[in-house]
């Protein structure tokens, strides 16, 4: 399975799994089943047993054969059901016995309240005695109920579910590779243009049959918006190469001519001599000013591409993150939906992620983080607000410092390092931000973070 395909796997796994399903739910029917019509049994060998004390209970004190074979009720459930019943005095010995269609097993006076299942010359049996008392005869009753229908029954029941058993397991294998080949047809179509951007080197246009709005079509939708992007990079890479070197080639062709003439007899004319190095220096500044244009140029292009976070998303994602790793803390944003800083996503989270943990590692209340925004027309407040244990006011212009901790014995226990704010404090001052912080012991803390909206442009 290692080296299998993914559409291998995916049909012995759902194969397997509706298999093991099937074959349980049988399991469990076939139990079910077994001790349903087991129990049914019971009842019937019951019914008989106590219609059998009735009939001799009530025909007492003097009982004729003759009585015996006018019940014909009781001889035809008997026979039907392939019940032996048989009558004993006080000493255990058989005086009378009624079809004798199934054994007994040996008579014991120890009387049970529950029918017993035994296996007697190789046939499966339920049996049962009860105390008899009509006139001047006391005795014992002892009914012998045959499970040989019972036990083909279940036989069959098992036959059958074994053949519908290996029906199921060839039907989910079936099932499961042709869903695997559905599902995974987007995934080839996938690698199969990957396969051609790698061989055309990216300059196809990248299209997919695939319009599911799900994962999978935002996965190829994500991938195409790359790969275009990709093209795009690599078409401007072209024409910048093609432009440098039909810029440069005019300079090192008049340097390499005036190099050619001195090479020739330039050495012995002084005034071919200073007019060619005064060119080919000339030409050589040209080429150092040509180069640090484009270098100013491609350093202008990226500066000038514009880094905007969306906050509540980030929020967010922070938790979706902590719904995991921390079920009992709660997160809340309070501000404008579309409010955006200019910094880039992964910074804004490592901030925001920082505080989080601070405010979950020192805490012994169960942790509620409010993330609110505030905003006017010049600048972004950030406020992060715990309902933690605070921290002392003399502690306040130290934690920023890098390493230093505030408690040490319970930064023991939770695993802070003291590095963690200064981290946020260095990453918000990278972005011409502004942190400050505010705490009560006991009550929590809030660090208030200030952007302006003129970062990116100043």
């Amino acid at each position: 399975m290692k080296h299998g395909t993914l559409q291998r796997k995916w049909t012995y796994a759902s194969g397997l799994s509706i298999f093991l399903s099937f074959f349980m739910m049988c399991v469990i029917l076939f139990f079910s089943l077994y001790n349903w019509l087991l129990i049914s049994e019971e009842k019937i060998a019951q019914n008989t047993l106590q219609e059998v004390v009735h009939f001799f209970e009530s025909k007492g004190p003097i009982i004729s054969i003759q009585d015996i074979q006018r019940n014909k009720t009781l001889l035809n459930q008997l026979v039907n059901q392939k019940q032996s019943v048989r009558i004993l005095n006080a000493d255990g010995i058989e005086v009378l016995r009624i079809n004798d269609a199934s054994p007994f097993p040996s008579f014991s006076q120890n009387l049970n309240a529950e029918f017993q299942k035994d296996k007697l010359n190789d046939q499966l049996l339920l049996h049962k005695t009860a105390e008899i008392d009509f006139g001047l005869f006391k005795g014992y009753v002892e009914i012998s109920h045959s499970l040989e229908s019972f036990t083909q029954l279940m036989r069959y029941i098992l036959l059958a579910m074994l053949i519908f058993t290996f029906i199921a397991l060839a039907l989910s294998a079936l099932i499961g590779y042709s869903l695997s080949s559905i599902l995974l047809r987007p995934l080839k179509e996938l690698r199969d243009e990957m396969q051609e951007a790698k061989r055309t080197k990216f300059s196809k246009e990248v299209r997919f049959l695939y319009a599911t709005n799900d994962e999978i079509g935002e996965l190829l939708t994500i991938y195409q918006q790359l790969m275009n992007e990709v093209s795009e990079t690599i078409t401007r890479q072209d024409e910048f190469i093609h432009n440098v070197s039909h810029e440069l080639r005019t300079p090192i062709q008049v340097v390499e001519g005036h190099l050619s003439l001195l090479n020739r007899w330039g050495k012995e004319d002084r005034d071919v001599l200073d007019d060619s190095l005064q060119i080919s220096l000339t030409e050589v500044q040209k080429m150092k000013l040509l180069i640090e244009e484009m270098i100013k140029l491609a350093k202008r292009e990226q500066s000038d591409e514009r880094i905007e976070s969306n906050i509540s998303k980030i929020v967010d994602d922070l938790q979706q993150k902590y719904r995991i790793l921390s079920p009992s803390v709660s997160i809340k944003y309070e501000g404008n939906e579309i409010e955006t800083l200019p910094i880039p996503a992964t910074t804004l989270e490592q901030i925001l992620g920082n505080l989080i943990d601070n405010a979950i590692k020192y805490n012994i209340n169960q942790p509620e983080i409010i993330v609110k925004v505030a905003c006017d027309y010049k600048h972004t407040c950030l406020s992060i607000i715990d309902n933690g244990i605070g921290i002392p006011n003399e502690m306040l212009p130290k934690i920023f410092d890098r390493f230093f901790v505030v408690d040490k014995a319970r930064t023991k226990t939770k695993g802070g390092s003291g590095l963690g704010l200064s981290i946020v404090k260095r990453l918000v001052s990278e972005y011409k931000g502004k942190i400050y912080v505010e705490s009560k012991e006991n009550k929590g803390t809030k660090f208030d973070i200030i952007f302006s909206k003129m970062t990116k442009e100043e």
